[in-house]
């Protein structure tokens, strides 16, 4: 973690699509930590005020604006997810951004706090570099596809594009300081990050 932000320790949270990084994010709010997610902050960049709608219509035209003139996610991920040049392009957009924010709300947390920070793309980027620890939330396939299903505006193929866009879970796990598994009850998830928190903190005060 860089050097002036030593006296607050972070936790990097990632995982797959559909496998609880939000969930597991709050967990550890319930359980003291600050929580923040960097899909919540790259999401207020396709609010229809953005300050970069010029630059997402240089990448993707004028398809992705609704009737109002606002962007459509649903419409930049379609094209996003199926173009990898776009994909790259609109990472390269927003991940600095995203960055910035996020480093602006850790600077302003007091000495000593515990940071949980959700990354779908943690290991791809150098965002694990910031971490003092790393979480991988991982889940079966058919799970996870189950849960997005159920929360909607997805079909199967979108799903699989949006996967394979990201590491291999194997690769993520066997980056990670901890490995969650999120196939059982929220029960049994809640026991896990009760023992990762336990042990993170174990280790700050060691």
């Amino acid at each position: 973690m860089d050097p002036k932000y030593n006296n607050k320790t972070l936790i990097g949270i990632t995982g797959s699509i559909g496998s609880g990084k939000s969930t597991v994010l709050a967990m550890f709010g319930e359980l003291g930590a600050e929580t923040i997610s960097s899909d919540t902050i790259a999401r207020g960049f396709t609010e229809p005020n953005t300050p970069v709608i010029k630059d997402l219509i240089s990448i993707f035209g004028e398809s992705i604006l609704d009737t109002d003139g606002a962007p459509s996610r649903a419409k930049i991920a379609e094209i996003a997810f199926s173009d990898k040049s776009k994909l790259n392009a609109l990472n390269e957009l927003l991940h600095p951004l995203v960055r910035k924010s996020f480093l602006e709300f850790l600077h302003s947390r007091k000495d000593g706090s515990i940071i949980a920070w959700e990354v779908p793309l943690l290991f791809e980027t150098d965002a694990y570099t910031l971490c003092d620890f790393t979480v991988t939330v991982a889940v079966k396939p058919e799970v996870a596809w189950e849960r997005v299903m159920g929360r909607g505006g997805m079909d199967k193929e979108d799903f699989q594009r949006r996967n394979l866009s990201q590491m291999d879970l194997e690769k993520k796990k066997s980056l990670s300081d901890f490995v969650v598994t999120n196939d059982n009850q929220r029960e049994e998830l809640k026991k896990q990050i009760v023992i990762i928190y336990s042990e993170i903190k174990k280790r700050i005060q060691s």
